[in-house]
């Protein structure tokens, strides 16, 4: 009998990520919160942004950085009765 080794495919190197609302999403350099909203059509006129559990004010989106590795929760609030 023998041993057979599989070898694992080598895809490169891994492209750095964000969680985004407990997805895993592709970071790129220079990403805002702004842009994220943008990106993912999130423009509901009320949303509560948290990155890594920190709540991030409204007045502050555009110029707050999302780093890769984050995890980053956009969540529209809305009422109802």
């Amino acid at each position: 009998m023998y041993a057979h080794t599989y070898k694992k495919k080598d895809t490169g190197p891994m492209k750095p990520t964000i969680r985004l609302n407990h997805r895993k999403y592709p970071w790129r350099e220079g990403a805002t919160v702004r842009s994220l909203m943008a990106e993912n059509n999130f423009n509901h006129s009320y949303m509560i942004v948290k990155i890594n559990g920190a709540l991030i004010e409204d007045t502050a989106w555009e110029s707050t950085a999302v780093a890769a590795g984050d995890r980053v929760e956009i969540i529209h609030v809305f009422g109802g009765g």
